[in-house]
């Protein structure tokens, strides 16, 4: 699986505090969605006059830290109207800058969660030609030369696999395109006062970027095969996005079932980070989590200060220092006990 993830937000003049919560909340969301995919890390951000792309194959949380995810970052702005973000869990396509999300084509820019099962017979069937092997790709490629809302749905609709796509036009900077079927999921979140609609695979991660950002605003999950435009130049109190309904094919090949989350797993070691390092980079703020609470070690059930845990970056849970070094060596510690401690619950975040 992988992430995506972003907004969109009408053009117009805002304070250095709302800038700051738009910024933040977009670190958040790109940090939150590492843990559906480490292979890579890309954002496209899009405005009247012109669209600034990025993308690396990196884990989100290292680029966070660094000057150069950073100042792109630090470019969203009073003008700046969409963002399309993705964390890559690599599953065709090995692991490569340009195999990394946003995929650019003739007349897109796009994310996507899934897979393309039918890419090559579209592809041939449209005389289009893709750059990657990565089967996302294809998608946009397939959809080159369609404008309309019309012509889109017909393409989509020729599409079999599992899907959460965000998309936009390269020359029209002021609508979203985001679709999903009943394989994958997709969150949307509109923040009135900002009058941003913010997008995200998990509702979770929508949840968590903007309780942390002090923003206002219900998560809810967008209907499956419906394509929504959410056009910005309509926002207001509400988003007004509007959908067409889009039935992308499942997959019905021999396997008889379509693919799952579960289909892929991500193969790299789980990363251990101590209290202080999570303090440190904020992800414990606004909770009344402190060095002595008293959790309890997922695998051997004993109770710890929150200071004497290390926390499992890939699983989301919390390991003593002893289950740490077991886990990190030979994969599972105890795997019979199936108890997990997500951060958020028990930071109550």
């Amino acid at each position: 699986m992988c992430g995506i993830y972003g907004f969109a937000k009408k053009e117009g003049t805002m304070s250095v505090l709302e800038r700051f919560k738009l910024r933040g909340a977009l670190m958040d969301l790109a940090y939150q969605n590492e843990t559906r995919g480490k292979d890579g890390t890309g954002l496209v951000l899009v405005s009247a006059s012109q669209w600034t792309l990025f993308k690396e194959a990196t884990p989100s949380g290292e680029l966070l830290k660094t000057k150069r995810f950073q100042g792109m970052i630090r470019e969203i702005n009073d003008k700046t109207q969409l963002c399309l973000g993705h964390t890559r869990l690599a599953t065709i396509g090995d692991v490569r800058n340009k195999h990394c999300h946003p995929f650019v084509t003739e007349n897109f820019l796009g994310v996507h969660n899934g897979h393309f099962l039918n890419r090559e017979e579209l592809l041939k069937k449209y005389s289009k030609t893709a750059e990657t092997p990565v089967d996302s790709e294809a998608i946009f490629r397939v959809l080159d030369g369609q404008l309309t809302v019309k012509g889109m749905v017909a393409k989509l609709s020729e599409m079999e696999g599992d899907f959460a796509l965000g998309f936009a036009l390269k020359g029209d900077p002021w609508r979203l395109f985001l679709i999903r079927n009943n394989e994958k999921p997709l969150h949307v979140a509109y923040v009135s006062s900002l009058k941003t609609l913010f997008w995200s695979s998990d509702s979770e991660h929508l949840e968590y970027a903007l309780a942390r950002n002090g923003l206002q605003g219900s998560v809810w999950a967008i209907l499956e095969d419906h394509l929504y435009v959410a056009d910005v130049r309509c926002f207001d109190s509400k988003s007004r996005m509007k959908k067409t309904p889009c039935k992308m094919k499942p997959y019905e090949g021999s396997l008889q079932t379509g693919w799952t989350e579960d289909d892929f797993h991500y193969s790299r070691q789980s990363r251990f980070f101590s209290f202080d390092e999570l303090q440190d980079f904020g992800l414990l703020d606004g909770s009344e989590m402190h060095e002595h609470s008293k959790i309890r070690c997922v695998f051997c059930d004993g109770e710890f200060n929150a200071e004497d845990l290390f926390y499992d970056d890939t699983r989301g849970r919390f390991l003593c220092e002893a289950c740490s070094f077991e886990s990190s060596h030979s994969g599972n510690p105890k795997e019979q006990s199936e108890k997990t401690a997500d951060l958020f619950q028990l930071t109550g975040i």
